[in-house]
């Protein structure tokens, strides 16, 4: 593994990513790794995660809403 060095951090985003880590229960070493992660697209984004979720639940609905061998589907179309 490398080191990296960060030099010239101002306080108000040490202090920012310090607080951010604490509540990811992270430590700031995790934290920044993971904020780099994210923002180079090695590990999706939560609304990447979030929008796949949605998609994905969005095709399974589909899959049951267009099932024309459903009885109460095709009742419903008839009305």
């Amino acid at each position: 593994m490398s080191t990296i060095t960060l030099k010239d951090v101002p306080q108000e985003l040490r202090i920012a990513l310090k607080q951010r880590a604490a509540r990811n229960r992270r430590s700031l070493n995790q934290e920044l790794l993971y904020c780099l992660e994210q923002f180079v697209g090695i590990i999706p984004t939560p609304a990447q995660e979030n929008r796949e979720s949605i998609e994905s639940a969005k095709q399974g609905l589909m899959r049951v809403w267009e099932n024309s061998e459903d009885d109460i589907y095709n009742e419903l179309l008839k009305k």
